[in-house]
């Protein structure tokens, strides 16, 4: 056989294969996109965050918040409205949250430092055990809320862990940290709360 009828031949065996449906093509394009993307987006994110340091405040609006629940440490009432007239630094926390173990401290300074603004915190899908040994370990002093089944948090809208909501003086969110921050991220959020008012 010639090299020409062998050409040929290959090339009708190749046309009598089926052949994929257009659809299950696309289909296939559109997964490898969208894994592209998907690759692009965290590879990005990554060298963004990549020494940029603590997060820092984002200026929000929102209506004035209403918040009351049960402290998971004293087991008693704790309420916004108790703090009228007063910032508050919402802070919204677990003991298995490992930026909200990196930010502890510095929240602890700027809670103890910062008597103008109440910081409270809001215990978010843990135990009562884990929220004490957090305290101790930390030296918190202010109180939190507890927020076992993360309703709370859900109603606040939190993306992530641990978020803090500086509200003004009438209780309107003004800026919010999504992530750990640090004492000047603290600061900075309530100077925004400040400049509210």
């Amino acid at each position: 056989m010639s090299q020409r009828k062998a050409k040929q031949a290959r090339r009708a065996a190749r046309d009598l294969q089926p052949q994929p449906p257009k659809q299950h093509a696309r289909r296939r394009w559109l997964w490898v996109a969208a894994a592209g993307v998907v690759a692009a987006l965290v590879v990005g994110g990554v060298f963004a965050a990549r020494g940029n340091g603590p997060a820092s405040a984002v200026r929000v609006s929102g209506g004035g918040l209403e918040l009351s629940g049960t402290s998971p440490i004293t087991g008693g009432h704790v309420s916004l409205a108790a703090y009228a007239g007063k910032p508050i630094v919402l802070n919204v926390w677990g003991s298995w949250c490992t930026g909200c173990r990196a930010e502890a401290r510095d929240l602890a300074t700027f809670a103890r430092t910062h008597p103008n603004a109440q910081t409270i915190g809001v215990d978010t899908e843990d135990t009562t055990s884990g929220a004490r040994a957090f305290y101790r370990e930390f030296g918190w002093t202010h109180p939190s809320i507890s927020d076992p089944k993360g309703a709370i948090a859900a109603r606040l809208g939190v993306l992530g862990f641990p978020t803090t909501f500086f509200l003004d003086r009438r209780h309107h969110i003004a800026a919010q940290v999504t992530g750990a921050t640090n004492l000047a991220g603290f600061e900075q959020g309530l100077r925004t709360a400040l400049r509210q008012t």
